[in-house]
Formats: structure tokens, sequence, C-alpha cells
């Protein structure tokens, strides 16, 4: 993985960014028997107005998006969205990097939260190996009998 670079996405990314998107959670809808999670739903024009919004990184192997992971800044606070790996680049460090990317970005926030399914157990290890914490569980609204997890990190100075 030493030749994957991480690097600010620009609006051109997008496309293959949500191709990557669409791809990397084909696992998690297999996982959780259902293929009506919002990431596989998203659509071209949404992904560009969250780009308004929200910062994405790319992590780039021979010119390739192999990595991605969105972030939107509100005073000390961080939210952390779409963090995705390609399938064939996993468990390789490569999301602990876009993480800790996001946190270089963001040096003075005092909290960075993320959501994520109660049953992503691989994802649930990679946050709290990197510091977050599960603070709330709740249903998905939009996702009958989905369970989520609201997970923190606050930096200590």
């Amino acid at each position: 993985m030493n030749h994957v670079v991480i690097k600010v996405a620009c609006l051109e990314d997008l496309a293959e960014i949500l191709q990557l998107q669409k791809r990397a959670f084909q696992t998690e809808a297999e996982q959780h028997g259902n293929y009506e999670i919002e990431p596989l739903k998203q659509t071209y024009e949404s992904i560009v107005s969250d780009f308004s919004t929200y910062s994405f990184l790319k992590a780039m192997c021979e010119n390739r998006i192999i990595g991605s992971v969105k972030y939107r800044t509100s005073g000390d606070t961080v939210w952390v969205g779409k963090l995705i790996v390609d399938p064939q680049f996993r468990r390789r460090g490569l999301g602990r990097r876009l993480l800790t990317e996001v946190e270089k970005s963001n040096s003075g926030a005092v909290k960075f939260q993320l959501f994520t399914a109660a049953s992503s157990v691989q994802n649930i290890r990679l946050y709290e190996s990197v510091g977050y914490g599960i603070c709330k569980r709740y249903n998905d609204e939009g996702q009958a009998g989905l369970e989520m997890v609201e997970m923190v990190k606050i930096k200590r100075y």
C-alpha cells in the first residue's frame, strides 16, 4: 500500500467515487440482506449536492480511486461519512489512513462523529481501534429493521 496517495477529491472524481461506493456497499447489503440501503441508491445528482456541503478525500493507486471518505465541519465537530474502500484493497490499513487524514485536515476539531450499522462488526472494530466509541444505538428511520450506532471520538489536547 506504499503507492497509495490520499488527496482532496474534486467534482470530476464524483462519478468514480459513486461507482466505488456502490461496489463497496455491496458487502454491507449482503450482510444485512437489504439492497435498498441509501449508499446503493444514491444518485449522481445527490453526490454532487453532497459535494457542496462536504469535503471529500480520495485514495489513489495507479490513477484509480480505491478509497474515499467525506466529512463536514460544524464548529468544533467533524461529521464523517461514507468511508469506503475498494473490496480488493480492504484489510490493508486504507480506511485507517483515510480517517487519519480527516483528523489531520481538522486539527482544531474536538469531536469526530460517524454512524454505521450495529451489525457491521468490522466497521465498528476499525472505528474503535482509532479511538471512537459507541454512544448511541437507534433504528434507522429510512430503513426498517436496520439498527445503527452513533460513534464519537473526542480529541484531548
